[in-house]
């Protein structure tokens, strides 16, 4: 079944050299906007920003290097008109990101700090909150693997859902995060772990926010329009993708078959 109403893009942009995802990688400033420029072509109305890898392997970096790595990008494609997301784990980039002009906070840490929040809510921007139970994407690698299971991810998002929305943020999206599962977990365990959130998104609407997810790259090509056709019909209100042609291409098919 179709979507009622087409998912808003969220289109990548890593400015993280490390990153898995390569054709994502744009470090110049033409690669930068080259890349804007085809990410919004394809209806992406928010360009979000990566420049800290959460590749298992990837080396690690300070907030005060990924602040410099996503400063001169932000200020350049806010300059272009351009609705810029940065995603990050750090309460301290995150006000780094609003004092740039971002738009949306893709916050992917476990806990925002009281002064990011209120200045999230004094810029007026979007806040995203990811369910993160291990802290961040650097803990995970020495951690012991928690359940991805719609239980806890409810009652990781309810209480900080609560604390944005108390701090006076009125845009606030959910991400159950897909790709946060333990990188131990056997690849048939994990996509089943996947499927059931998505099947039972329901669930999590009851907290009454909008709904992202994050259509996550695959290695196979068929994986991939599989797992984005899944992500699809979960009607989420947000889609967070490498590749939104991808996206387009299944639901033109959709479109297609309803008007036929």
């Amino acid at each position: 079944m179709p979507p009622i109403n087409p998912p808003k893009l969220m289109g990548v942009i890593n400015l993280s050299p490390e990153s898995m995802v390569a054709d994502s990688i744009a470090l110049s400033e033409l690669d930068i906007l080259a890349r804007a420029a085809w990410l919004q072509a394809q209806g992406c109305s928010i360009i979000d920003l990566g420049a800290r890898s959460i590749t298992p392997t990837a080396p690690k970096i300070s907030d005060a290097e990924e602040q410099r790595r996503f400063t001169n990008p932000l200020r350049l494609l806010t300059q272009h008109g351009y609705k810029v997301s940065i995603d990050t784990w750090s309460s301290n980039t995150v006000l780094a990101a609003l004092a740039g002009g971002a738009a949306t906070i893709n916050f992917t840490g476990s806990q925002l700090s009281i002064e990011a929040l209120n200045a999230t809510a004094s810029a007026k921007a979007r806040l995203i909150l990811t369910y993160m139970p291990y802290g961040d994407a650097y803990l995970i690698r020495g951690a012991d693997p928690i359940p991805y299971r719609m239980t806890n991810i409810l009652e990781h998002l309810e209480p900080r859902v609560r604390e944005a929305r108390a701090a006076g943020i009125k845009d606030v999206v959910i991400d159950p995060n897909l790709g946060i599962i333990h990188p131990t977990t056997e690849d048939h365990a994990k996509i089943q772990l996947q499927n059931r959130v998505l099947w039972n998104l329901d669930r999590l609407r009851a907290l009454g926010c909008p709904i992202l997810l994050y259509a996550a790259r695959k290695p196979e090509p068929l994986a991939r329009i599989l797992f984005a056709s899944n992500v699809l019909h979960a009607r989420p209100d947000y889609i967070r993708t490498h590749h939104p042609d991808i996206l387009n291409q299944l639901m033109a098919i959709d479109l297609h078959d309803a008007q036929g």
